[in-house]
């Protein structure tokens, strides 16, 4: 419960620190990436090489001054005067154009007096080459040209220097700023980042715990039972699974509110921790809805599962108090043993299920039971069973028999009751009550039903005309046709095989009738104004009583076999059978006594007035085939 308050606060508040953690992330990332583009620009950042070149112009020019003076004391070295004069004019195109060009304009003036003094020296060409070579004289002239050009190139080459010095070091103080700044950055981008990583690793722990435990009690979920079960199945060491339906939840969730019954399931699942868990080493795990599993790795013998299996039912049974209502519910439990009953989580899962549905046919009361292989025998039939029952419908494979309802008064046949058969090719002839509680679970019951009401309203109608007008023929309907608009089947069933209304009627249950008393009470007084006959099937085995009876809309009581079987050797027998005849006269209802199989039998009902009578002395239930021939004898 703890953790699941947590959870709850956790993921209230998660976006509130979440984003502003992201955010910085984010920004401190993108102001790094501009501050190291900055930086990068600041070291790219070259103006060529124009100290150097400034400073080679310089002493250039200087060379050549000094190869003039030479040349006026020794005219043998004139060759030396005009090669200066070329490394001289070389110098120049250098800082006029390119990288070194756009640094000095950074300096006011410089490129001007560099274009200035190239001039200078290029219209010193013709003099260098022409006159200086035979009057060496001119060299003073020449000289006091280059004097003040050598006065200003000295000077700009300082200056220049100067300027570049000043801006490499602006240039590395900003660097050393942008790279102090790039630290803390760099701390918040590791901050962040680690924060968001131990978010991400919380959020995996908190996803996978979730995905693990369910919502409503945080106790571990099927997922998780799942795969603890196929671990301990790789150790191959036993132990016990149990499967828990609660019994009566439905009726606290129905009358006190769906709250009430979440309140429930964390009462129970706080409950079975604190007596089963702690006590006896399980882990309970709820699967959904009201189905709770626990796991029992500390069984070692049979001894451990009973016990274990015994606090489940007691703690379960004992009161809950859900908002402020006192409130007793039971279990249904279905056992199996590790590897017993299976060998991997898939198997033992299902065994466990059939065991605990095995244990749930006693519910309300509380059961344990353990699985057997035989329950899995059956499981295996009933499938079976429902897909094979799925072709026989689509490929008429049913039949019905029809056996006689004589009149024992008159002695005359006065209707049949047709009774459902199936002749299946693995398990042979089946019981019509296995085929109608297949059809029931799997959802084949209307489809049956009508299969029936069709088929007998066509069989009647052959014999009709074949001359036999008075016959009529009475259908049992399944629990589900209660909730299907069974008049209007019948009508048209009637209406399709060209019979008036009336003749067919149906038989009900005492058992299904008084279970479903609101949809029968409705359904019935439809077909009662359909004119159609309804009898109570098996009377006196089921939960009606007198009253009920009196309400019900039935036209006809069939005593059950159970009563009519000692009629001739017990006097009580015989005196309840006279006294329900009696009582279903009074009630103005025709009464049929089931299960006649002797002389005597017969003549004691017929001595208690007793309408109509039913069974082997009569006949057998009979194939369509063998109906006129029987009625023709």
């Amino acid at each position: 419960m703890i953790q699941r308050s947590l959870l709850k606060v956790a993921t209230r508040y998660k976006s509130f620190w979440l984003i502003p953690i992201v955010l910085i992330f984010f920004i401190s990332a993108l102001i790094s990436l501009v501050q190291l583009k900055q930086s990068i620009t600041i070291l790219d950042d070259r103006y060529g090489t124009s100290v150097w070149s400034l400073f080679q112009l310089k002493t250039e020019m200087r060379r050549f001054y000094d190869s003039l003076s030479i040349y006026k004391n020794e005219p043998e070295a004139y060759e030396q005067v005009t090669e200066r004069y070329d490394i001289l004019w070389s110098r120049y195109p250098v800082l006029l154009k390119g990288e070194d060009a756009i640094q000095l304009d950074k300096i006011d003036g410089a490129k001007k007096l560099i274009a200035s003094s190239f001039k200078d020296l290029q219209a010193l060409e013709s003099t260098v080459f022409g006159d200086l070579k035979t009057t060496p004289i001119v060299t003073d002239s020449i000289q006091e040209i280059l004097k003040p050009h050598i006065t200003a190139i000295d000077k700009l080459a300082l200056e220049n220097y100067h300027f570049n010095n000043d801006f490499y070091n602006r240039g590395d103080k900003r660097v050393a700023e942008l790279q102090k700044q790039l630290i803390w950055l760099m701390l918040g981008l590791i901050t962040s980042g680690c924060i968001l990583l131990l978010i991400i690793v919380r959020e995996s722990k908190i996803n996978r715990f979730q995905a693990e435990h369910d919502s409503l009690t945080s106790m571990p979920n099927r997922a998780y039972l799942r795969n603890k079960l196929t671990k301990l199945c790789r150790q191959s060491e036993p132990f016990a699974l149990h499967l828990i339906d609660l019994n009566g939840f439905k009726d606290v969730n129905d009358t006190l509110g769906h709250q009430a019954g979440d309140v429930l399931l964390q009462a129970v699942s706080q409950r079975l921790i604190n007596e089963v868990d702690s006590q006896h080493g399980c882990i309970t795990c709820r699967l959904g809805g009201d189905e709770f599993a626990i796991l029992h790795q500390s069984y070692r013998s049979q001894y451990d599962l009973d016990q274990v299996s015994k606090k489940i039912i007691n703690s379960l049974e004992s009161e809950f108090y859900v908002d402020n209502h006192s409130c007793f519910i039971g279990g249904s439990v279905g056992s199996v043993v590790y590897p017993d009953h299976g060998e991997d989580a898939s198997r033992l899962l299902t065994h466990a299920d059939i065991a605990m549905y095995k244990a749930k046919e006693a519910a309300p009361t509380s059961k344990q039971v353990l699985f057997d292989f035989q329950m899995d025998a059956e499981i295996n039939r009933r499938q079976q069973l429902q897909r094979d029952l799925r072709t026989a419908l689509e490929d008429n494979e049913l039949t019905l028999a029809y056996q006689p309802i004589l009149n024992l008064q008159s002695q005359s046949v006065d209707y049949f009751e047709a009774l459902l058969r199936w002749k299946h090719p693995i398990y042979g002839n089946l019981s019509p009550l296995e085929v109608i509680e297949v059809a029931e679970q799997y959802g084949l019951a209307h489809q049956l039903g009508c299969w029936v009401i069709d088929e007998s309203c066509r069989q009647l109608s052959e014999w009709r005309a074949k001359g036999f007008d008075s016959l009529s023929i009475s259908v049992n309907i399944s629990p589900s046709m209660y909730r299907m608009d069974l008049s209007g089947t019948i009508n048209d069933a009637l209406s399709k095989n060209g019979l008036a209304k009336g003749s067919l009627g149906i038989e009900v249950t005492e058992d299904t009738t008084m279970q479903s008393i609101k949809e029968a009470d409705k359904m019935l007084g439809k077909l009662i104004e359909e004119d159609v006959s309804i009898a109570l099937d098996d009377f006196g085995t089921g939960l009606s009583s007198l009253s009920h009876l009196q309400q019900m809309h039935v036209q006809t009581l069939k005593i059950d076999r159970s009563f009519i079987h000692d009629i001739v050797s017990n006097p009580t027998s015989s005196a309840l059978v006279n006294n329900i005849i009696a009582i279903g006269h009074d009630l103005g209802m025709k009464v049929v006594a089931e299960g006649i199989e002797c002389e005597e039998a017969a003549k004691i009902l017929t001595n208690y007035f007793c309408d109509y009578g039913q069974g082997y002395l009569i006949s057998k239930p009979l194939a369509p085939k063998d109906v006129l021939p029987y009625l023709s004898a």
